[in-house]
C-alpha cells in the first residue's frame, strides 16, 4: 500500500496493489476488483470492477467511519518508520457498490448503506523529505 496522509487521518489518499475475485460456482459468473485506492478526507474505498469478461470500470465501492480509538499511530525515529495500525471496523456498501454486485450476480450481497466487509491493517509511515 501507498499513499500520503496526514496523521490524524484526516486528509491524504492510498492505493493499494492486487485484486480481489468472487466467483459463483452454479455459473461461473465473476466480479473481480482491483486497483483499490481511498480517500481519506472522504472516506471512501474506490476500485477497478471488472464484471466478467467485461472492461474495468472505476465504481465507488464502500464508505467507513474511523473510530480514533481503533487507531494507533506511531511516529517515525532515526531507527524504525513510524505506523498507522487500524482495529477491525466496518465498510458500508454504496449504491455504485451494490450496481456492480447487481450487474454481475443479479442481486448485492447486501443492501445499499449495509456493512460490506470488515477490515483491519498496519501500514509503515515514512516522513515526507525536503
Amino acid at each position: 500500500m501507498k499513499g500520503k496522509i496526514s496523521l490524524d487521518l484526516t486528509e491524504g489518499s492510498w492505493t493499494a496493489g492486487g485484486g480481489l475475485t468472487f466467483t459463483r460456482a452454479s455459473d461461473g459468473r465473476s466480479l473481480r476488483f482491483t486497483g483499490a485506492h481511498g480517500d481519506l478526507a472522504r472516506r471512501s474505498m474506490l476500485v477497478d470492477a471488472t464484471v466478467g469478461d467485461e472492461a474495468a470500470l472505476p465504481v465507488d465501492l464502500s464508505t467507513y467511519e474511523l473510530d480514533m480509538t481503533k487507531i494507533t499511530v506511531t511516529m517515525p525515529s532515526v531507527n524504525s518508520p513510524g505506523s498507522v495500525e487500524g482495529r477491525p471496523f466496518n465498510t458500508t456498501l454504496k449504491p455504485d457498490g451494490a450496481a456492480v454486485f447487481s450487474r454481475a450476480f443479479g442481486a448485492s450481497p447486501v443492501p445499499t448503506g449495509s456493512s460490506l466487509a470488515t477490515l483491519a491493517g498496519r501500514v509503515d509511515v515514512v516522513p515526507a523529505l525536503g
